[in-house]
């Protein structure tokens, strides 16, 4: 097991520059300097252009004190990075403050990074004041961040967890009002704790509620969930969820006497029992991009093992050493750095109450209208699996651009195609395109009795393996794949369509889309009877 100590103590990130390449403000040149690489620009105080320097590559903008770099010192203050993974960076300094998108429905992590280490002359003792000059401001360079090169980048985007866990909270809701038993939470890897509160309680939608923490100090929100109580139960977490490549995962569940706290803010505290002769606390750090709880350390009370000296602290829950019973009580007062959270109730949630959200104004989920089941199963996968890596809009919307099908083994039907999956917000009577991706490969089903799975998905795969991967999926059609894949009045002739097909099923008043603030696209007329069987 890993274990830290404070929050996070790791060696610096290695930054080599490329030379910065200063672009010129004609707006603001009194006030700032402006520097940019291949997707975003960040200002620059011009005060502080004679105490810096800024180095860039293709996807960083650095910014060191050139006095303390000058001397090799380091001199590093902060790096803004472009990550198209989480994976990439997660673990190391790194905080992400919003998301750069463009038209491809490319995806960019935008994150800051930070000296971890003393970056000036360690034999002075207090930190210079021009290296404070620029550390103070970085929050003001990272407000002004601009996509450029067809990128647009939204401050905050991607971290809130307003904007991240609004399906996970709809499954308690469901829960709740579809009067779940306690066992079937459990089934549902939820705590059953909540089921039990919800049972008791008049209006349980008013006694489970939500909060939202950055307790692994990656920028991101976690959410916690937990049972509304002004009594010595007040702030326990019964369940924790958190962001792993873009997608909610579930942490851990607490239950009675497996309870779950956060610790200043930036750790999970576990409070639990063995029965009367046995207590414990045990204090864990949440790994970025992971579900992972790495124990720091804990504390136990086990008169079973030892009724004379029944204190314990282990570093991995395997070895335990004795310890004496004012540790012990020391050990204890960790609660007096519990945060208890005054919690949400889920009925302040707006489509809480009701099982269609078309009710209050928000856009039902899409189905697909068509009669081909085939196809239905399809439309599912894309959504379900596809559109799981995209934060939640108003509604997601599959686009398969199909290039051939193979029925003739029911086994194993194939459909080689490129699949698109496009996120949608609502604005007035127009579609608004938030996110979404292309995902080219082979989607292979099964019939069956019961009806059409999927049982695999052969992606292509991104970047210098693109071409090859697909020569390997695509066989005979690869050709025809090309010549689809770069069709795009095929692609947006599709899309419209499927669009306004939905909006017919659904009795919606939708009368266009776009993309990105773009020129807004009128939808035609709806065809469910004639074009799903054609795609």
């Amino acid at each position: 097991m890993k274990r830290i100590v404070g929050l996070m103590l790791i060696v610096v990130l290695a930054l080599t520059g490329c030379g910065a390449k200063k672009v010129d403000n004609d707006n603001q040149s009194a006030t700032t300097t402006e520097y940019s690489n291949d997707l975003f620009k960040m200002a620059l105080p011009s005060e502080l252009i004679d105490i810096s320097e800024v180095e860039t590559d293709g996807n960083r903008i650095s910014v060191y004190y050139k006095e303390a770099k000058d001397a090799g010192f380091g001199g590093f203050v902060f790096s803004v990075c472009a990550y198209t993974s989480p994976e990439e960076y997660a673990g190391g300094p790194c905080k992400k403050i919003g998301e750069l998108t463009n038209e491809k429905y490319e995806i960019y992590d935008i994150v800051l990074e930070q000296a971890t280490e003393i970056q000036w002359d360690y034999n002075e003792p207090d930190m210079p004041e021009d290296y404070s000059k620029l550390l103070d401001a970085t929050d003001a360079c990272l407000e002004g961040i601009e996509g450029i090169n067809d990128n647009t980048f939204v401050f905050g985007a991607g971290t809130k967890g307003a904007d991240l866990y609004n399906n996970i909270l709809a499954k308690y809701v469901k829960a709740i009002n579809e009067g779940w038993e306690p066992a079937k939470y459990e089934e549902e890897d939820m705590s059953p704790e909540i089921g039990v509160a919800a049972m008791q309680a008049e209006n349980p939608l008013d006694v489970i509620g939500f909060a939202y923490q950055d307790i692994n100090v990656d920028g991101i929100d976690e959410l916690m969930v937990g049972v509304i109580s002004e009594d010595e139960l007040k702030g326990v977490v019964y369940d924790v969820y958190t962001m792993v490549n873009r997608v909610p995962e579930h942490v851990v569940s607490g239950t009675a006497r497996d309870r779950y706290y956060n610790y200043n803010d930036v750790f999970l505290c576990n409070e639990w029992s063995g029965g009367a002769g046995e207590n414990g606390i045990d204090l864990y750090n949440l790994e970025p991009n992971s579900t992972e709880l790495v124990l720091q350390y804990g504390y136990k009370y086990d008169s079973y093992t030892d009724p004379e000296n029944p204190w314990y602290r282990t570093y991995d829950q395997e070895e335990y050493e004795s310890i004496t019973e004012e540790e012990y009580n020391e050990a204890e007062k960790m609660s007096d750095s519990y945060v208890l959270f005054d919690y949400t109730p889920l009925s302040k949630i707006n489509d809480a109450t009701t099982e269609d959200s078309a009710d209050n104004g928000a856009l039902p989920t899409y189905e697909y209208p068509g009669p081909e089941l085939f196809y239905s199963v399809m439309y599912d996968y894309i959504a379900d699996e596809f559109g799981a890596h995209y934060d939640k809009a108003d509604v997601g919307i599959p686009c398969p651009i199909i290039v051939a099908e193979d029925e003739s083994d029911k086994d194993d039907i194939k459909v080689w195609g490129d699949f698109w999956y496009f996120n949608y917000t609502l604005n007035g009577d127009t579609l608004e395109c938030v996110s979404g991706g292309s995902y080219p490969g082979c989607m292979h089903f099964k019939y069956t009795d019961e009806g059409y799975e999927v049982t695999e998905f052969e992606a292509v795969e991104d970047g210098s393996n693109f071409d090859s991967s697909a020569k390997k999926i695509f066989g005979k059609n690869y050709d025809k794949f090309i010549e689809i894949n770069s069709d795009e009045k095929l692609r947006e002739d599709t899309r419209a369509q499927i669009i306004a097909n939905y909006v017919f099923d659904k009795d919606l008043d939708i009368k266009a889309y776009n993309d990105y603030e773009g020129e807004p696209v009128e939808l035609p007329e709806q065809n469910i009877d004639s074009f799903y069987s054609n795609l």
